[in-house]
């Protein structure tokens, strides 16, 4: 593999990543940071933003730009089942977008990508530490889900294990393109340790606002704080490690010529 194309969803995300690779801007862009792995990989970040709409729009735009030969949706998701705790990763190469609540969670698309070893090889590359699990990710389009219950009742009607608001945007854009894609996401939240609810993200940057920010930790002053901060180095330690799988990963993976290898169910 000769290059990888990094998407993940805001800029708090994206700065550990950066730091960990070395990265620098590429030139003439704000957004892109290209960076080179130990093996020679060139690795291009990019921030897509929330929902998978934008991140289909950045995705296709950056496959354009960049022509990378594999597509990573890096980042956070939140668990659906019993089973995945906060700070273990889901790696799947199986999406499906899903409708909103008053949709009944109906499904909208499916997307596999043929490649069944990629993600075994990213969780593989891992090497137990931290724990990762395979599985169907939904992704959704309208909002976070932060209700338990909702969380079971898309879990059973999908098979899914996880829940994410951009991956299928970037599967779909990686798919139109003829290329290989997979997940490698970090569990930021579980049914039963829900995220903190700061208000509507920012579409471009991921982050919540300032004022949402103040209020949870106003309500929550000393559990907020906490909650806080160990979001933060949950993102840090997902960075380090997603950089430090990144040479063993892009080795295994063959990549051919542009194909016609991703199921659409």
């Amino acid at each position: 593999m000769k290059s990888l194309l990094l998407l993940i969803e805001g800029d708090d995300e994206l700065r550990p990543v950066v730091k960990e690779l070395q990265a620098t801007p590429v030139p003439g862009t704000q957004n892109p940071f290209e960076g080179t792995l130990s093996n020679k990989t060139r690795i291009i970040a990019v921030t897509t933003g929330v929902g998978p709409e934008q991140a289909y729009r950045v995705t296709a735009n950056a496959i354009r730009q960049f022509n990378p030969d594999y597509v990573l949706s890096a980042g956070t998701c939140g668990a659906l089942v019993q089973g995945l705790e906060v700070s273990d990763w889901v790696v799947t190469g199986d999406v499906r977008a899903i409708g909103q609540a008053h949709q009944q969670w109906s499904t909208l698309e499916t997307l596999r990508d043929n490649d069944e070893t990629a993600a075994p090889r990213l969780g593989q590359a891992l090497k137990q530490t931290p724990r990762w699990h395979q599985g169907r990710l939904v992704t959704v389009a309208d909002e976070p889900i932060h209700c338990a219950m909702a969380k079971a009742e898309i879990a059973t009607l999908h098979d899914a294990i996880a829940v994410d608001m951009e991956s299928y945007g970037i599967a779909r854009a990686a798919v139109e393109n003829g290329l290989p894609w997979v997940v490698a996401r970090v569990v930021v939240d579980t049914p039963a340790l829900p995220l903190p609810d700061l208000g509507a993200m920012n579409v471009h940057t991921g982050r919540p606002p300032l004022s949402g920010i103040a209020k949870y930790v106003l309500m929550n002053p000393f559990a907020g704080p906490q909650r806080l901060h160990g979001l933060w180095s949950l993102v840090q330690t997902y960075a380090f490690h997603l950089v430090r799988i990144l040479p063993e990963f892009t080795d295994g993976s063959r990549v051919s010529a542009p194909r016609e290898e991703c199921q659409l169910v």
